[in-house]
């Protein structure tokens, strides 16, 4: 059975082929692989080693070592799920169905026939220590990005992306902040020259702490105020 909202489905409806995903921390972001078939899933995962204090034994059913994972692995789907629910990553979605979903769970792309995908994610799993995919990057090469590119030949990630328009919307919010904070406490023309000099590239934190220091000691000085252990050398 599939929940066409929020792409659950059950075991008994995998298909060796499908792309598959489940989420991590509290939906914060989730991991995807390709099922093979026979309770297999090929995923990547980033290089990591765990805890010699603290290590885990490896899964009775896929002998997956989670001491050390080594990019491209195969799993039971347990070790997949890890817990978390199953849901199965659409493809040739309609554009209206693509916004109103969640970044991460489907594409307009059109897949190619499933075992052209279990060909290619197997292929990368038998490479020399499973790095045959390259560096593991959090935005620009990660488990969805392997996953699509299995289904596709075309690595993306809309978590990642999304991401990323996230953290340049916070960029420009800040930025916006600052400028209308200086325009308010220094005038127009200070914040004139700050977002000049934010715009052309040539400030980075040292001088933009330099810059407020200067708009407070200004500040002061218009004031007759003596500026003491002001905040700014603390950003």
């Amino acid at each position: 059975m599939e929940d066409i909202v929020n792409n659950k489905i059950d075991r008994e409806s995998l298909k060796p082929g499908d792309h598959i995903y489940a989420y991590r921390l509290l939906h914060t972001y989730s991991h995807h692989g390709i099922y093979i078939g026979g309770d297999r899933v090929i995923h990547y995962n980033r290089t990591r080693e765990a805890n010699k204090w603290n290590r885990a034994k490896p899964c009775s059913k896929c002998e997956l070592d989670r001491n050390h994972l080594r990019g491209v692995v195969k799993s039971c789907v347990d070790c997949f799920l890890h817990g978390h629910n199953l849901r199965r990553f659409q493809y040739g979605v309609n554009v209206v169905r693509y916004l109103a979903s969640w970044h991460g769970t489907c594409t307009t792309g059109r897949p190619d026939p499933p075992e052209v995908a279990i060909r290619r994610a197997s292929d990368y799993f038998n490479k020399k220590d499973g790095h045959g995919f390259g560096d593991y990057d959090l935005f620009e090469n990660n488990c969805e990005a392997f996953a699509v590119f299995c289904k596709t030949e075309k690595a993306v990630s809309s978590q990642a992306w999304a991401a990323v328009l996230l953290l340049k919307a916070g960029v420009k919010i800040g930025r916006d902040r600052l400028l209308h904070d200086v325009k308010v406490h220094h005038g127009q023309e200070k914040h004139d020259k700050l977002k000049q000099m934010i715009d052309s590239g040539l400030i980075d934190i040292s001088s933009l702490r330099e810059l407020i220091a200067n708009l407070q000691k200004d500040q002061a000085a218009d004031s007759g105020e003596e500026v003491m252990g002001s905040p700014v050398h603390e950003i």
